[in-house]
């Protein structure tokens, strides 16, 4: 049950991603979801049944309305741009899926705007609150793994045609901004750069397998170089059956943290005991690695909690459109080293 202060959210698309923005506003105190907004009526209709919500096919219901405070873009990364940029205008608060967008241009043009207008923007990247990557990323800045060296993401994981089929928008360049990299990849490479830091430069090679009948990749890999000096490797896939959990794997002068599907794999450090960060770190976790929601909603939550804390302390979200272009600028760079065959400078 929402509080009386509780922020007013309006969600637009009830694809794969939207019901888990439903089900963690359901159980935030701080939020009410009080209108959602689908293309398709049968769909938003029962959608609004189950949530108790109003419902509406059509977006400037939801940004005509006074009592809306934000608004949750949950549609194909293509839509972004008009969807956030006419929230925004609107007056409202913005919370976008990842990617920003289907390029940085469109992103920044998103960012510009939420600046303009003076509301918050936040992107969705809600592996920043998983437990591990939290621990981790506190013993970076806390120098215990000492200088970085090496820090790699290994994304490879499996779609079936038929998710590439199920919609018209999914495996295009024009539409999806691309296919593997960009959409699956982009949780553990925004949380790669996130730990490691900035890349400096990168050089790549990505594909189309014989394994899908799409126009953008699904499988790419590139090596990276750190502005902190460590160097670094990306693979990502949607091709390689079965589909295994992701893998970050970080490597200090002081030891090496390994994290699948969200869970401590080796906690290898001088100083530290790997029970006592286990145990720390313990949550229930999931992976997307074959099946796109097979993941606990609670992290959502946490995010969605701190764009509201945000809001009302006046302060940027943790992950704002700044932070949510991050990985969206590597995952570009990858694209252009891919087709250009020549080292890129980020």
């Amino acid at each position: 049950m929402a509080a009386e202060s509780a922020l007013r959210f309006g969600l637009v698309g009830l694809g794969l991603v939207g019901p888990a923005h439903a089900r963690s506003l359901a159980e935030l105190a701080d939020a009410d979801l009080t209108i959602a907004c689908d293309i398709c009526e049968e769909r938003v209709r029962a959608f609004a049944d189950e949530y108790g919500c109003d419902w509406t096919t059509d977006i400037n219901d939801v940004l005509s309305r006074g009592d809306i405070d934000v608004v949750s873009v949950t549609t194909p990364q293509f839509t972004h741009h008009d969807l956030a940029i006419a929230s925004a205008k609107a007056g409202k608060h913005v919370i976008v899926e990842k990617p920003i967008d289907i390029n940085t241009g469109r992103a920044q043009e998103i960012i510009d705007v939420c600046h303009a207008q003076g509301v918050k923007l936040g992107v969705i990247f809600q592996s920043r609150w998983k437990k591990s990557f939290v621990c981790l990323k506190e013993a970076v800045e806390a120098g215990q793994l000492g200088r970085l060296l090496l820090g790699d993401a290994y994304i490879k994981w499996f779609r079936p045609q038929e998710y590439y089929d199920s919609s018209a928008w999914r495996g295009k360049w024009e539409t999806e901004g691309g296919a593997a990299l960009i959409n699956q990849s982009s949780h553990t490479i925004d949380t790669l750069q996130w730990i490691m830091g900035p890349v400096e430069s990168l050089f790549a090679y990505f594909t189309t397998t014989p394994v899908h009948n799409i126009e953008a990749d699904d499988l790419g890999v590139a090596t990276l170089k750190f502005k902190n000096g460590a160097l670094g490797v990306i693979e990502g896939a949607t091709a390689l059956r079965p589909g295994l959990p992701e893998r970050l794997e970080v490597h200090g002068e002081k030891g090496t943290v390994i994290i699948e599907g969200g869970a401590i794999k080796l906690w290898d450090v001088e100083g530290m005991d790997e029970g006592e960060m286990k145990e720390e770190a313990e949550e229930p976790v999931g992976t997307g690695a074959s099946d796109p929601m097979a993941f606990p909603i609670s992290w959502h939550k946490a995010q969605i909690q701190d764009m509201i804390d945000a809001i009302r302390d006046d302060r940027e979200p943790k992950v704002n459109g700044e932070e949510g272009l991050r990985a969206l600028r590597i995952i570009e760079a990858i694209y252009k080293s891919g087709r250009s065959g020549v080292e890129v400078t980020l």
